[in-house]
């Protein structure tokens, strides 16, 4: 497995761990500990040997993480209560099962999204399959990125007829009113708007195709675009990330 410490790149297995601490005499456990072959040693000390001759620095957590990653049993002694609970350690848990997914997929451009006399939007005409959708907003004068918005549905043609009618439905469907603000005040200010779909994913590269009627399939395509739009920030995301809130992305050990 290779993994990244103190800057410095390490690729070892679980023999690798093992091997290096035969003959090897454990120091007392203060908090943590990691089993291995039977004998419980100090997580630090245990990725320290094995990371011999190199002396990277790094944390009790850095070591549980990738002693976990290889398959090791981590345990803590001398928990302390707080507030009548013990304090939980996520990574002393064994390790169940580890799962690695990524998705690929192509948007294709459908074509603009105009207004009609009666400054309603007026879409391409879309296919009735289950898919991804994207509308992209090109960036006004004084805007300094473009904005996107990406969804999913059933049936694509249908959920853009959505949007058209949100003005005048009464449905429920906040989103639906949502975008269609977005769009009708984008474009009567000048802008342009295209739609984008995708209507087939697979799992990897080139792997097996995913079954976008499956809402599963679909919400995974659409989180990881919108994840990828929010990491790159090349664009606003106009999705609205309840979850997320104004929390980073990505935190730090």
């Amino acid at each position: 497995m290779r993994f990244v410490v103190d800057g410095m790149e390490f690729d070892l297995t679980a023999e690798d761990i093992c091997a290096s601490l035969r003959g090897r005499t454990p120091g007392p456990v203060q908090t943590h500990w990691v089993e291995v072959e039977g004998v419980r040693w100090p997580v630090k000390q245990a990725l320290a040997i094995a990371l011999q001759p190199d002396r990277p620095q790094f944390q009790s957590q850095t070591a549980r993480r990738q002693l976990a990653k290889l398959g090791f049993l981590i345990g803590q002694d001398g928990q302390r209560a707080s507030s009548g609970h013990q304090a939980f350690d996520e990574l002393s848990l064994p390790v169940l099962d580890t799962v690695a997914a990524t998705v690929s997929f192509s948007w294709r451009t459908a074509g603009s999204v105009t207004l009609d006399p009666a400054g309603i939007p007026c879409f391409p005409a879309l296919p009735h399959v289950p898919g991804l959708y994207r509308f992209d907003f090109e960036p006004l004068s004084g805007d300094s990125l473009p904005s996107i918005y990406i969804g999913e549905s059933i049936d694509l043609a249908k959920r853009v007829g959505n949007y058209r009618n949100a003005k005048t439905d009464r449905s429920r469907q906040r989103t639906s009113r949502r975008i269609h603000k977005e769009l009708v005040s984008h474009l009567s200010h000048g802008g342009s708007v295209t739609l984008s779909i995708a209507s087939s994913a697979s799992l990897g590269v080139g792997g097996a195709q995913m079954d976008l009627r499956w809402t599963s399939a679909r919400r995974m395509a659409e989180n990881a675009a919108v994840l990828l739009a929010q990491m790159t920030g090349r664009a606003k995301v106009l999705n609205i990330d309840a979850d997320l809130s104004d929390a980073p992305i990505f935190e730090s050990d």
